[in-house]
């Protein structure tokens, strides 16, 4: 465990990771916490250079019959075509953009099926109001609506399909709020019930699935866990790391497999740990919010045998 309250980090050590920020909890929890970090220090240095940053949201028109694998690709496919040619280089030029950040989310409904969509973090070398990034992202949307089309798709622009806004590395607004999905919503913070015919993440879905045994919602978390195999979260645009001064990238794995950089503090015996696996998330998130006072409460009140791993921490 790392950090102070507030910002503490836990994570098991000596296992296997195996670096999925889809469908993994533990291994999602750590991705996803590192990429939100990487984020909000791409946009403080924009800021810090004089720049400004704009979140572009573009989704795509859905229902039950479509295949997550094939709405994945064609979202993927039209941001492609987004950002490629001649007319985003112009863009380039005419509006001072020196980069994004593009990251998937992927939720489901039980009346439209999957539905992934796309945050767009764009980074500019001056500051920039809402009137200019509605232009360009009226402007993308034109095509990626097209690239959309050649693969049996469609959005609406004034009907969910594009969203813009300004944002800061500020603690509040519409980055904040996605930042915090990005890096906290598998620990079940944004859990909630009731929501069978509206939106759910899919660790809803999959907490859903397991505490019911509803087939309709582990298949649609099956579905999930094949659609989502091998995909990127989260991808940086060539040359924006260098730009602003970010470390050289590291893969999914190696976030997953890394050191948290702190002591080992509890120890478990085997028999704890396969009775903790399956609640892993739960005992993280309480050594996060209560620190290890409250790990170790929580073992011991599920008479879980565990030592401590070097000598104890003073009282």
């Amino acid at each position: 465990m790392s950090g102070d309250e507030g910002s503490r980090a836990a994570g098991f050590a000596g296992l296997v990771h195996c670096g999925s920020p889809w469908a993994c909890p533990c291994c999602a929890r750590r991705i996803g916490a590192q990429r939100a970090q990487e984020i909000r220090e791409v946009v403080s240095a924009v800021d810090a250079d004089g720049g400004g940053c704009g979140l572009v949201t573009l989704t795509l028109r859905h229902h039950r019959g479509h295949r997550l694998t094939d709405s994945w690709s064609a979202l993927r496919h039209a941001w492609a075509r987004v950002t490629s040619g001649r007319a985003y280089q112009r863009e380039v030029e005419q509006f001072g953009i020196t980069g994004w950040i593009a990251a998937v989310e992927v939720t489901h409904s039980d009346r439209n099926g999957h539905h992934p969509h796309l945050h767009v973090v764009l980074c500019f070398d001056t500051p920039v109001s809402d009137d200019l990034l509605g232009e360009l992202g009226s402007r993308w949307f034109a095509r990626y609506q097209r690239a959309l089309a050649r693969r049996g798709f469609d959005a609406l622009e004034f009907d969910g399909g594009l969203d813009t806004r300004t944002v800061t590395a500020d603690s509040s607004g519409a980055l904040a709020v996605y930042l915090a999905k990005l890096s906290l919503e598998v620990t079940g913070s944004t859990r909630k019930t009731g929501r069978r015919h509206s939106s759910r993440t899919m660790w809803e879905v999959l907490a859903d699935g397991v505490a019911t045994g509803l087939a309709d919602d582990l298949e649609a978390w099956f579905e999930y866990e094949r659609a989502s195999h091998g995909r990127k979260q989260v991808t940086f645009s060539r040359g924006l790391r260098q730009r602003y001064r970010l470390a050289e990238e590291e893969t999914d794995e190696d976030i997953a497999a890394a050191d948290l950089g702190s002591d080992d503090l509890i120890a478990l015996p085997a028999e704890t740990w396969r009775a903790v696996r399956d609640v892993a998330e739960e005992l993280l998130t309480v050594a996060e919010a209560e620190g290890l006072e409250g790990a170790v409460r929580w073992l011991s009140a599920r008479r879980l045998a565990w030592s401590w791993a070097r000598p104890a921490p003073p009282t």
